[in-house]
């Protein structure tokens, strides 16, 4: 037995044909967005999340928009679902609801 590369199969036309179709229905669901992304402003802001009783981090806003902000912290955090973003450097104080965490970074959306 000798070791190296096996020999190529050739590709069917039909097999080539599904693996370059665009619309395909299985691809199409992981590419649909429920709404258009707001756009972002980047930004390195002290802020703190607050909420009751007696919780409060501080963070860095690294990214924010008109609907949410990405929050930047030096641990990982357990934040509760609703909470207040306060950023004096922003001029901000305002309700906010958790989105998701990666690591050390958590996303916002803000309520009204």
């Amino acid at each position: 037995m000798v070791f190296g590369k096996k020999p190529g199969t050739p590709i069917s036309a039909e097999r080539l044909s599904a693996a370059l179709r665009t619309n395909a229905p299985a691809d199409q669901a992981k590419f649909i967005r429920r709404a258009p992304r707001a756009d972002r402003q980047s930004t390195w802001a002290p802020c703190v999340l607050v909420w009751e009783p007696k919780g409060r981090e501080e963070g860095v806003c690294i990214d924010i928009s008109e609907t949410g902000a990405r929050i930047r912290f030096r641990n990982k955090v357990m934040i509760p679902g609703k909470f207040f973003f306060v950023s004096a450097k922003l001029g901000i104080n305002t309700p906010a609801e958790f989105i998701r965490q990666d690591g050390h970074d958590i996303a916002i959306r803000f309520t009204s």
